[in-house]
């Protein structure tokens, strides 16, 4: 009888392993939603009762909708008409709301042994009303911030251009080439072109937010889709990622000259509202869209939200990045680093776009036990003989010595390192009006750091340092080539061991 053919050497084996690798690949997922809702309402005139917090009467008041937390900006309609509100031409404190929604969501995958991808995706919506109760329409201004997580790789890498070329961007002449079509996609948002009271109302405003933001989006973001939503929706969510690998260290080769390589990359972009306030002249003709009207007593199609910038922050940190630790305990680090920020300005029609590149490299290195001196050393006395009850007793000294030092637990060890960056970043200012582009800062800067650490004592670290950084400006008519050097040595006491 032969022995059966061990699964291993079947065809189907190998592919089932990796297949059921890639489906076992998701090691965690969670998902965290949080929202949170105020309510400020003064002049509230019914007195608050013991049970619940309910006034006495037949309508209990605030309510137990209120009491249980169920409640939103409705409310406020309702206490005006149950008579609840103090309303007075005299007293024009406002009621005021706040509601934010904060969603993230993580996961961490593992597609294959080693490589591990850190996924991260965030939401946070903040709007805030100021509502006054006391005037016929209850007058209603509206505040607010806006940040979410998305990918703008598709330009990140392309470059700032030269003063050569004018700064040459392929994406902003893309984004100035799209401002019409959205324009005219806007525009028919509004088709009878008709202005509160019959009017004729102005066209779109060329440069308005409502034209720039989404243009703006379906240029330097992926998954916009030509969408017109200056707060994208929530199915617009993009996650950044780190990804790690360890590998390598298990090739023959490197198995025998390092202890561990790892490879790192990291990526992160935020698009982000950092504040906006809607147009105190505005009236509503559909949902958000409406018209704002000027003092010339003209109208211009508009939605509510007066926003002045927004900007995308995107960071490769790093775009490539190795750390080895070798068998000596020698540490290198070297990495590859990219930040970019877009700010578009509706303000003065301007995208004003920064950017940094650094090279970063870091060695380190740990001696155990270093000593300055060879106190250990057992001096020999003139005219003394040396006979078994001296071994003896330096034995049972040494014994003793090797015994406090174990009990006191203090390693003398010298800890070094030494960092080299190179950092050049330049500020670039776009203009949309007219396609011109000119830089506005920017510098190169060149930093040595070296530091070393030694254990005195259980309670004392002798430090010592030296830093050198030059920089050298992209604009010599704005300031000059710099050097700075700082050198020193400190002692640190702590009590705390």
């Amino acid at each position: 009888m032969l022995p059966k053919e061990p699964l291993e050497n079947q065809w189907w084996y190998d592919p089932a392993q990796y297949a059921a690798r890639f489906l076992m690949m998701v090691r965690n997922i969670s998902i965290s939603y949080r929202n949170q809702y105020s309510m400020t309402l003064p002049g509230f005139l019914p007195n608050v009762g013991d049970a619940f917090g309910q006034s006495a009467g037949g309508n209990m008041a605030p309510g137990l909708d209120f009491a249980f937390g169920f409640t939103g900006d409705g409310y406020i309609d309702k206490a005006r008409n149950n008579g609840w509100l103090l309303c007075s031409d005299n007293i024009a404190t406002p009621a005021s709301t706040t509601a934010t929604e904060d969603l993230q969501i993580k996961a961490t995958l593992e597609p294959v042994r080693d490589l591990k991808i850190d996924l991260s995706a965030t939401r946070t919506v903040s709007k805030a009303r100021s509502i006054q109760f006391m005037y016929e329409g209850s007058p209603t201004t509206f505040s607010g911030s806006f940040t979410m997580t998305t990918i703008s790789m598709k330009s990140a890498l392309e470059g700032m251009g030269d003063a050569n070329n004018g700064y040459y961007s392929k994406s902003f002449n893309e984004f100035c080439s799209k401002v019409a079509t959205f324009r005219d996609r806007v525009q028919a948002q509004y088709p009878d072109n008709a202005a509160p009271g019959g009017t004729a109302a102005n066209p779109v405003d060329l440069y308005s937010g409502d034209v720039l933001i989404p243009a703006f989006l379906d240029t330097y973001t992926l998954g916009a889709g030509g969408s017109l939503d200056i707060f994208p929706a929530i199915t617009r969510l993009l996650p950044n990622w780190t990804l790690r690998y360890a590998g390598l260290s298990k090739l023959p080769w490197l198995r025998d000259h390092f202890k561990s390589v790892n490879i790192n990359h990291a990526y992160k972009s935020i698009y982000s509202v950092g504040s906006y306030a809607s147009y105190s002249s505005w009236l509503e003709y559909m949902g958000d869209l409406g018209y704002v009207k000027a003092a010339d007593g003209t109208y211009t199609p508009s939605t509510r939200y007066n926003i002045s910038t927004v900007s995308i922050n995107e960071a490769f940190s790093p775009l490539l990045g190795v750390d080895m630790t070798f068998n000596n305990n020698l540490t290198c680090k070297v990495e590859y680093r990219t930040t970019r920020v877009l700010n578009l300005s509706m303000t003065s029609v301007q995208i004003n776009e920064s950017q940094s590149k650094d090279w970063v490299i870091g060695l380190g290195y740990k001696i155990s036990n270093f000593t300055f001196s060879s106190s250990g050393k057992s001096r020999k006395a003139k005219g003394s003989s040396k006979g078994k009850g001296d071994d003896d007793d330096k034995n049972n000294q040494k014994g003793k010595n090797s015994s406090n030092s174990k009990s006191k637990g203090v390693n003398h060890d010298l800890n070094t390192r030494l960092d080299i960056s190179l950092r050049k970043q330049a500020a670039i200012t776009r203009d949309i009006a007219t396609g011109v582009s000119s830089a506005s800062s920017g510098n190169s800067a060149l930093k040595i750091s070296l530091q070393a650490d030694y254990t005195l004592s259980r309670l004392l670290t002798l430090t010592a340092y030296y830093d050198r950084q030059t920089n050298t400006p992209l604009l010599s008519s704005s300031s000059y080539p710099t050097t700075t050097q700082d050198f020193g040595v400190s002692l640190k006491f702590s009590l705390t061991r």
